[in-house]
């Protein structure tokens, strides 16, 4: 390979030390276009070529080093594409006669995040397909799924409780000031005292509730992060938060629901739901202070035939930071008498039905596998969970007219999904509806004859693995996905270089992460001075977990 000449609109020449010098080539852009090492004895010793494609955020870059004799010693090409995504390495290295010794390619889908290698053969002279070398950043897949013991669960529950009982407890329930048969039908608040910080927190219940049932809810200061997910109904509330004193906080104030007790605002909300209504009414006021009140009505959703309680308790092989973890399963409806943990973590309910729980997880939680256990009665249930986070960054977006910035895309946590849970589903159920209003037409994708026999020979080398001692092979291509979106919610403000209609697309599967975590850049560019806006999807489409039951003492 040799290296490409320049059209140099202006030279510098730089003293490079040890009678050495640096000859810069600049284009009409004023971009550095080649750089040429040349020896004390004026021979070229390295010349770096920078290609500017078209539109291209970065250059293409060869390098190319000669021996004494002036042949061809190595040349190095690396290639991104207009986005900066890294597409390939090429190496080659020649003798001093100009035989090529060794020569290495690694080419890379940045679309799939999947990577192909071959290795120069000098017997053959030709390439073969080799195995990756292992980045910086990957990490091998559990080959199995991990089983857990009595002591283990029982374990996590003790240090997650522990921890809980560290975090701030909501104070005792005074009597019932107002009965919330006087809450007018209407949305409706007294007026709020001088000084206050009007502030929106969100009412999160289930999306389907049945008259009759026992069901959870919460109230969150954070409404955005939960509006629009599968499962649940956020409905806001604008509470006039006091500058100072207890009703600051949520943990201040108390919430009145049908015939219930007063109950905290800052803890689990329980209710049954009377036989007929069709509206819910609810009221909020300060601990410690009658007034001032705000109520609210929902209208509670029309619902469907009526399903089948589940027998088992089922949980995603993935869950987001940021998203209601859904847990399928027979629990009581209220989530006071559940108790929930990822690790070490204690995990919020933010919502419970005879039917689902909705967990939200941690903050802190570092992406990975992190085992989910929830104590529910005097059993306790465990899956294998692997957390994953989905960030767009950065989170400041402001350009000025005709500026770019590059966006960093990454899904951590996947690459440590154990192989055998690469199966293909579509749990929790509204994952298909929320894929569909993205993608029109979108099929979930089917596990199929190949990826059923696929999981059948796993099986049988798990089982002969732990009959012989020795370590199960795993079965890669289980079928199993997670579709990722994103989209340019501003599309009058900046364009999104390379997108369909600033609209990227991903479908990632196991071997998507066999390098680590899945990592995309795109350039935006300002079509006017503001702010511009994007939103990301993470969509899981892969088999629920069954979890395993544990006999449990000292239960919630």
């Amino acid at each position: 390979m040799a290296s490409l000449p320049a059209l140099a609109q202006r030279t510098v020449v730089q003293d490079a030390g040890g009678g050495r010098k640096l000859e810069l080539h600049y284009n009409a852009a004023g971009k550095v276009t080649e750089i040429k090492t040349i020896g004390a004895d004026g021979q070229v010793l390295q010349v770096q070529n920078l290609e500017f494609p078209p539109g291209a955020y970065v250059p293409q870059n060869t390098t190319t080093s000669y021996w004494p004799n002036g042949k061809v010693h190595k040349v190095t090409r690396d290639t991104y594409d207009l986005n900066a995504n890294f597409l390939g390495e090429f190496i080659e290295v020649y003798d001093e006669s100009g035989k090529q010794t060794f020569g290495h390619k690694l080419t890379h889908n940045p679309q799939t995040n999947t990577y192909h290698c071959e290795d120069w053969n000098a017997a053959a002279q030709n390439y073969a397909p080799v195995a990756c070398p292992a980045g910086e950043e990957s990490s091998e897949s559990p080959e199995t799924v991990k089983k857990f013991t009595q002591d283990e669960v029982t374990q996590q529950l003790t240090k997650a409780r522990a921890a809980a009982e560290h975090q701030e407890k909501p104070m005792a329930m005074p009597p019932a000031a107002n009965p919330l048969a006087t809450v007018p039908p209407e949305a409706s608040s007294t007026p709020a005292p001088a000084g206050t910080n009007v502030k929106e927190v969100g009412l999160i219940f289930p999306a389907k509730i049945r008259p009759g049932d026992r069901v959870s809810g919460s109230v969150v200061d954070n409404p955005d992060s939960y509006e629009g997910q599968a499962g649940i109904r956020v409905t806001r509330i604008a509470l006039p938060f006091t500058p100072s004193g207890a009703a600051s906080t949520l943990a201040g104030w108390v919430v009145e629901m049908s015939a219930e007790p007063p109950q905290a605002a800052d803890g689990p909300l329980a209710l049954t739901i009377p036989p007929g209504q069709i509206e819910l009414a609810v009221l909020f006021h300060p601990r410690d202070n009658p007034g001032p009140q705000v109520s609210k009505v929902i209208k509670l959703p029309p619902l469907g035939p009526k399903a089948k309680r589940p027998a088992s308790y089922l949980a995603p092989a993935v869950c987001l930071k940021g998203q209601a973890c859904i847990v399928q399963g027979p629990f009581s409806g209220d989530s006071n008498k559940t108790f929930a943990a990822f690790g070490d973590h204690p995990a919020r309910i933010l919502a419970e039905t005879p039917d689902a729980a909705y967990l939200a997880i941690p903050d802190r939680i570092e992406p990975g596998p992190r085992p989910l256990v929830i104590a529910e009665g005097s059993k306790a249930i465990a899956w294998p969970m692997v957390v994953a986070e989905f960030t767009i960054e950065p989170a400041k977006r402001d350009l000025k007219q005709g500026e770019m910035l590059l966006q960093y895309v990454t899904l951590e946590g996947p690459e440590e999904l154990p192989d055998p849970l690469w199966l293909p589903g579509n749990y929790p159920a509204a994952n298909l509806d929320e894929a569909r209003k993205l993608i029109p037409g979108f099929q979930v994708p089917k596990a199929g004859r190949e990826a059923k026999e696929k999981q059948e020979e796993q099986e049988k080398r798990e089982a002969k693995a732990k009959q012989s001692a020795e370590p199960a092979e795993p079965e890669e291509g289980m079928g199993g996905q997670i579709l990722v979106v994103i989209q340019n919610s501003t599309p009058q403000q900046a364009t999104f270089h390379g997108s369909n209609n600033g609209t990227f697309v991903f479908h990632l599967t196991a071997a998507s992460f066999t390098q680590g975590e899945f990592k995309y850049k795109f350039v935006a560019q300002a079509l006017k001075t503001g702010t511009f806006g994007v939103k990301g999807y993470a969509i899981p489409f892969l088999a629920p977990i069954e979890g395993q039951e544990f006999a449990v003492t000292g239960a919630k």
